[in-house]
């Protein structure tokens, strides 16, 4: 099966963590696509607006605001757009004190590709943070409007074992 792995990929230990899971569900005979990013390890950097004795001083855009209107992020968006509408399931990493904005994004454009092709297999949210656990009686502490969309089209679970099992159908 070709699965879209979501999952926060902006440290080391996220990074480490993510490719752990892949190769187990490589392993256990999936095809697995992670966000296509060629930036992941290092995001262009602010623009030196000016040098004053010897100390750089940026200007005064956002980081974030010069992305959005770049051709990184289009070419971002495009990327990953393609790679989620070729998959047939989505495996959501809902890790962290809320779910990553990145995920919840994917999350929504997976859901919506599943009500344009209901042979799409759902979304299985993975939750291994202990925030998370805590919390498993109710939402996983992920925002309702997620768990929502989660539930309509798969569920939450907790090991990556868990994963490939739910996979199995």
């Amino acid at each position: 099966m070709k699965i879209y792995f979501a999952a926060p990929q902006n440290t080391p230990y996220q990074r480490n963590y993510v490719q752990s899971c892949v190769q187990q569900l490589q392993a256990a005979g999936h095809e697995v696509a992670l966000a296509a990013d060629r930036y992941i390890d290092h995001q262009p950097a602010f623009e030196v607006a000016l040098e004053a004795e010897g100390e750089k001083l940026y200007s005064d855009q956002s980081k974030a605001g010069r992305l959005a209107k770049s051709v990184f992020a289009a070419e971002v968006f495009q990327a990953n757009y393609a790679q989620l509408a070729g998959a047939d399931a989505l495996v959501a990493l809902l890790d962290g004190s809320q779910v990553d904005d990145r995920v919840a994004c994917e999350i929504g454009v997976f859901y919506g590709l599943m009500r344009e092709n209901p042979t799409k297999f759902g979304i299985i949210g993975l939750a291994t943070d202990a925030r998370c656990l805590r919390r498993r009686d109710s939402t996983y502490g992920v925002n309702i409007f997620t768990v929502g969309t989660l539930e309509e089209v798969g569920h939450v679970v907790e090991t990556i074992e868990d994963v490939i099992e739910a996979l199995k159908g």
